[in-house]
């Protein structure tokens, strides 16, 4: 096993050592019998290589007098994602945050999956945590309503106003906005918005951003809208990428004055099916139409040709500032009966997918522009291609 030079070992680096989930990790941190003596093994090792030791709840405040003892631990409980999910990197991405606020303030977290939404977590049955951030994905679950008023919870990325608990959640509609805004930047006014998936609340938010900001511009056109009429959930993350030959025919067979210059797909999954689907019409990328995405997946986006340009959702910082948000109504309880939806902005990586653009009001437009950044993250220059 490779040591990991670094000031701080996560729970992240432990599972990808020993190759494992942090799911795993966490079960065998917190003693759980459910693991193989084979994973259990290389938990171990992998801690003992890396040097990584369990935070101890010592330095955690005490409650006040005459409340219960503190364990230490936070819950991170996954509802409706199912334990397929469980070695995605967009878990590992929410972990990490969690992880990192953490080891800033000497908890621990456990990390459970839950396939369904009517049962009390696990760890909050046992008594096990302190309080827990929820992570949902279509809708707030049922068990929310029997857990005890002045019980920490926060929920992490999904929307559900009418909620009393406290949210933090990526600002998806402000993300689809800064992309038309982008795109706009560039040259293009005739722009297409492209999702697989009617119901999913990050894409919903996507897609009203973009529309917020075409009619502002009063160029938004229903017409370059595709959105299926119904969508089948699978609580199983896609193997393969979408066949979007339906979403590229309905675009491209409209009169070549109402084609789409650019197209925005509702994430970077999508994206790739649509770099299939247009190659197969003969169209080319950005030369023939541009083409954009949302979560900024930096192997998937690197890997396309040519690279794709994507605006990254901060799942990570979100989850970290969630965290941080349950610790306070840990040390507080009164802010348990104060919440409020706190939105996270992520930033826009522009790579070679786009092409910009020559247009009259183009100049005076980019006095206005959204500040831009290459792969690397760093500020650049806008420039013809």
């Amino acid at each position: 096993m490779n040591t990991i030079m670094r000031s701080s070992v996560t729970v992240l680096d432990v599972a990808n050592t020993a190759c494992v989930s942090v799911g795993t990790v966490s079960r065998v941190l917190n003693g759980k019998a459910n693991i193989s003596p084979e994973n259990i093994d290389r938990v171990n090792r992998a801690m003992a290589s890396l040097g990584y030791k369990k935070k101890t709840p010592s330095t955690i405040p005490p409650r006040r007098a005459g409340s219960k003892i503190r364990t230490g631990n936070i819950g991170l409980v996954f509802v409706e994602l199912g334990r397929a999910w469980s070695t995605h990197s967009l878990i590992s991405a929410y972990a990490l945050g969690v992880e990192q606020a953490c080891q800033e303030r000497g908890f621990n977290a456990m990390v459970e999956m839950a396939d369904e939404s009517e049962s009390i977590p696990r760890c909050v049955r046992e008594g096990k945590v302190d309080g827990i951030l929820i992570k949902s994905t279509r809708r707030a679950p049922n068990f929310i309503k029997d857990l005890p008023t002045e019980f920490p919870v926060v929920g992490v990325s999904f929307n559900a106003p009418a909620l009393s608990i406290h949210q933090v959640s990526p600002d998806n509609r402000g993300a689809g906005w800064v992309m038309a805004h982008y795109l706009w930047q560039k040259g293009h006014r005739r722009i297409a918005f492209v999702t697989t998936d009617s119901t999913h609340p990050m894409f919903i938010a996507r897609l009203q951003g973009y529309e917020s900001f075409m009619r502002e511009k009063r160029a938004f056109n229903p017409a370059l809208v595709s959105v299926p009429p119904h969508h089948d959930y699978s609580l199983a993350p896609e193997e393969a990428p979408r066949d979007m030959r339906r979403e590229v025919e309905q675009l491209l067979n409209a009169d070549v004055s109402q084609r789409p210059t650019a197209i925005i797909a509702a994430n970077d999954w999508m994206a790739r099916g649509l770099y299939g689907a247009l190659k197969q019409r003969g169209v080319r990328i950005p030369e023939d139409v541009s083409v954009v995405g949302f979560d900024n997946t930096e192997e998937l986006c690197s890997a396309l040709t040519p690279p794709l340009t994507s605006y990254r959702i901060p799942f990570t910082a979100t989850a970290r500032a969630a965290a941080i948000a349950l610790f306070a109504r840990i040390e507080t309880p009164t802010l348990c009966h104060h919440f409020e939806e706190q939105l996270i902005r992520g930033e826009l990586i522009e790579r070679e997918s786009v092409l910009t653009l020559r247009t009259p009001d183009r100049e005076s437009e980019s006095r206005c522009s959204v500040p831009l950044t290459d792969a690397n993250n760093h500020p650049m220059k806008e420039c013809s291609k």
